[in-house]
């Protein structure tokens, strides 16, 4: 079985690459885990994450708390701001059933937006709320 933590952040990536708007915001399927150092933004790369128990009396489950930060090289915050909301709405269609997971909620807690004092860039920081359940194993 995948670990919740992986297969949310696999399903948020592959929606995020599947959407056409966000793509030619991005100038192509820019979302990394690790960016290549020859990328030039503006690009999404995964922040940090943590995950905590949240099961119940009946059910296991995990709390995760996960950021994805958008970069932007244009001056201002206007490119960078865009790309957050393209995010925030992009998610919002986040599949349910996840790998071996069921994605209970997925919320956006907040964005924070920066200047990058080394390069100058701008950066959002976008964070998100998810809590997952495993799905139910159904004996053979």
């Amino acid at each position: 079985m995948t670990h919740a933590a992986l297969a949310l952040q696999q399903a948020v990536y592959q929606t995020l690459v599947d959407d056409d708007d966000l793509t030619i915001l991005l100038g192509g399927a820019n979302v990394h885990d690790d960016v290549p150092r020859q990328d030039k933004p503006p690009y999404i790369v995964f922040a940090e994450a943590t995950h905590s128990d949240w099961s119940t009396g009946t059910e296991k489950g995990l709390e995760h708390s996960l950021a994805v930060e958008i970069w932007s090289r244009e001056r201002g915050r206007k490119q960078v701001l865009d790309i957050a909301e393209a995010v925030q709405d992009t998610l919002a269609s986040l599949p349910q059933l996840l790998d071996s997971h069921h994605l209970v909620n997925f919320t956006h807690e907040f964005t924070e937006v920066t200047r990058d004092e080394e390069t100058g860039y701008f950066v959002a920081k976008a964070n998100f709320r998810a809590v997952t359940e495993p799905l139910p194993v159904i004996p053979q």
